[in-house]
């Protein structure tokens, strides 16, 4: 979008003060100096490449500090421990997985990308246990 109106005139919705770098943002209604847009609460500055700013009560937040604070909660398949809703998680069909829980239940191997697996019950069982749990818990 090319702006009509000079750098020069426009008033940072942080600091208040007139805005006269040549890179500026905008962002709820308001201009900003790059380093004023930041979070409310960690203060991580907001437009930074690939940042994304949540803006919820009247608070700009970051997207773990949004999911801390609005995220839903859950529990760990494996472990049933709780989730945290900023936490990075595996999911397969309805179960979630922390991700270190996400591991072979027989051999206790981490999976990469691309490793097959079967899911039983809320247990992840690698290619190469496959048979092995099966017979073990009674299901051959």
């Amino acid at each position: 979008c090319v702006l009509q109106i000079p750098p020069s005139l426009l008033t940072c919705g942080g600091c208040q003060q007139n805005i006269g770098d040549r890179y500026f943002l905008k962002a709820i209604d308001q201009y900003w100096h790059e380093d004023c847009l930041s979070c409310d609460l960690c203060g991580c500055r907001l437009g930074e490449v690939g940042r994304r700013l949540y803006y919820k009560l009247g608070r700009k937040l970051c997207r773990r500090d949004y999911l801390r604070l609005f995220g839903q909660d859950g529990l760990c398949a494996s472990c049933e421990k709780r989730i945290r809703a900023y936490e990075m998680t595996m999911r397969v069909k309805d179960k979630v997985y922390h991700l270190e829980c996400f591991k072979c239940a027989a051999c206790q191997k981490h999976f990469c990308v691309g490793d097959r697996y079967l899911l039983i019950n809320s247990d992840i069982v690698c290619e190469q246990d496959i048979y092995e749990w099966t017979k073990i818990n009674g299901m051959i």
